[in-house]
């Protein structure tokens, strides 16, 4: 079925910000022609903005191009059953999940089309993971979850790392840490939406259970693993000799390397610590500063908690829906991770590294290259379908894909 469809690749939510940047990628690296090799079309609700996007592309072809234009509708199946038939891969960036994404999920499972996502929401895919998964599986779809900076960098790095321990020792590492080093970038309102729509369900205690719960993306069945580390305030790291402080992005990260983890058949072992968190410049305000940081985003949390206080944040701080950093943010953008593992005393270290903004311009690349991965390397990916991860489902030739497009994995030694 998947070898018939009319396209390569639909990108659904093509007018938002984030879609709009993966289709500047997708023009700029590949084509904005229907009968080159890569034929793919954009989606959405809104036909005259989606044709504005389409023009927009064209022109910088200088004019050359034949974009395709879909139609659909979020909350309705029909529709996105119709659009989803046509295409091997759908792309989407359309969040908050938890409002917009379980539909269009079971569309593809239906139209046998594999799907790719940026999303960092765990009850979302904890629900499509329970509902879910026993029907992709079966249809032999590929529902590929968290293919941004949630969680590329983390879960493919830490793949490359213990591919490299294995290699070296024979083993994996039982221990795993990511330092982010460096990182800019900015921040827009569908990041800020999406973050909205976990805290306004955090006052049901099932999800407040699955934030904090460490193996809450586990297979359905699978026995949790050892305690996991998970660092709650600013301390002095003795291997990376500096200090370190939690890492926002830190528990969902670790959800999805885990989940990778068991997928692969517990590849890392079923003893694998896992845990992020985010160095500190080296100066005697390291710790103050650490923790300044830390209680400032969680007195944000606790102002988006209530109704009136999220509402006057809303209208007077934060990025609308459509917003967001300025191309000359964006093209300052950058990010560099290291990983660290430990083996029976033995550190082995990787790192990762991007010249682009990581929740944007490299979070547009990243997609675009797992959504190209899925319907044009389909070949050469495991054989394992259901609800994934980037490793499970692609693993190394998604690697070299992105190191192909200007990402970085490296074996390190400095550490």
């Amino acid at each position: 079925m998947i070898e018939q469809k009319k396209y390569d690749l639909v990108v659904w939510g093509a007018t938002g910000f984030t879609g709009q940047l993966v289709c500047e990628y997708l023009a700029s690296n590949y084509n904005v022609n229907y009968d080159s090799d890569l034929r793919w079309a954009i989606a959405g609700r809104n036909q005259a903005k989606l044709e504005n996007i389409r023009a927009n592309l064209i022109k910088k072809n200088k004019g050359k191009g034949n974009l395709p234009v879909l139609i659909g509708d979020s909350h309705k199946v029909e529709s996105l059953v119709e659009i989803t038939a046509q295409t091997k891969v759908v792309l989407t960036t359309v969040g908050p999940y938890l409002h917009y994404g379980e539909t269009l999920v079971s569309a593809c499972i239906t139209t046998g089309t594999h799907y790719c996502d940026i999303t960092g929401e765990i009850p979302f895919i904890w629900n499509t993971i329970h509902k879910l998964h026993d029907s992709a599986l079966k249809a032999k779809v590929k529902i590929v979850h968290s293919c941004g900076f949630d969680s590329i960098p983390s879960d493919l790095g830490c793949l490359f790392l213990q591919n490299h321990a294995i290699q070296s020792n024979g083993k994996p590492c039982t221990y795993v840490k990511l330092f982010v080093e460096k990182i800019k970038g900015g921040v827009s309102g569908g990041t800020v939406a999406s973050m909205i729509a976990i805290i306004k369900r955090v006052k049901d205690k099932k999800i407040k259970k699955l934030l904090f719960n460490p193996f809450a993306l586990y297979p359905e069945g699978t026995s949790p693993g050892p305690k996991q580390p998970w660092q709650k305030k600013t301390q002095w790291d003795k291997d990376m000799n500096c200090w370190t402080s939690p890492f926002i992005m830190a528990q969902f990260n670790s959800c999805i390397v885990r989940r990778s983890n068991a997928l692969l058949n517990f590849k890392y072992n079923r003893d694998f610590l896992y845990e992020e968190v985010i160095t500190l410049p080296n100066n005697k305000l390291a710790y103050f500063k650490g923790e300044l940081k830390r209680i400032s985003f969680k007195l944000l949390a606790g102002l988006l908690y209530f109704p009136f206080t999220r509402s006057i944040l809303q209208i007077t701080l934060l990025p609308k829906p459509g917003q967001g950093p300025s191309k000359n943010t964006r093209d300052k953008g950058f990010f560099r991770l290291k990983l660290i593992g430990k083996l029976n005393g033995e550190k082995f270290g990787a790192q990762v590294s991007c010249e682009k903004d990581p929740g944007y311009s490299g979070t547009a690349q990243m997609i675009s290259e797992a959504a190209l991965c899925l319907a044009i390397d389909d070949l050469k990916l495991p054989k394992i379908y259901g609800i994934l991860t980037p490793a499970s489902s692609m693993g190394t030739t998604l690697i070299d894909r992105l190191q192909n497009s200007g990402m970085n994995f490296s074996i390190i030694s400095d550490f």
